[in-house]
């Protein structure tokens, strides 16, 4: 009987072990950094920071999100479904940013830009 007992006892907490680890992976990830311009330390406020979906990946193709950075030039983006992504940086007066890159699963990603001003003519 203390047999029994114990093995169902192990039984009990290896699955809610495994239950924890399945809920731990979310499949979704964030990213946070910074964007700097004219300054190597003040923040770049108010540039649009996206993330546009693989367009050749069915599960991705309909994802675009995007925020602006706050006064201090962070930005930060939640949810982000894993997978590949082109990630673009831009604002008035500056030269667009834009790179392709791989989102891992439950992952933070942290990116830091520096703009750079467009030249006048």
């Amino acid at each position: 009987m203390k047999t029994t007992t114990l093995r169902v006892a192990t039984f009990g907490i290896a699955l809610i072990v495994l239950v924890g680890i399945v809920a731990a992976q979310s499949g979704r990830s964030w990213m946070n950094g910074f964007v700097f311009a004219d300054s190597d330390t003040t923040g770049l406020p108010g540039a649009t920071v996206e993330l546009i979906g693989d367009q050749s990946n069915d599960r991705l193709r309909s994802v675009r999100l995007n925020t602006k950075t706050d006064q201090d030039g962070q930005y930060s983006i939640k949810d982000i479904p894993y997978g590949d992504y082109t990630f673009r940086v831009s604002a008035d007066a500056y030269q667009p940013y834009e790179i392709k890159l791989y989102i891992g699963s439950d992952m933070l990603t942290q990116i830091h830009v520096r703009l750079k001003r467009k030249k006048s003519n």
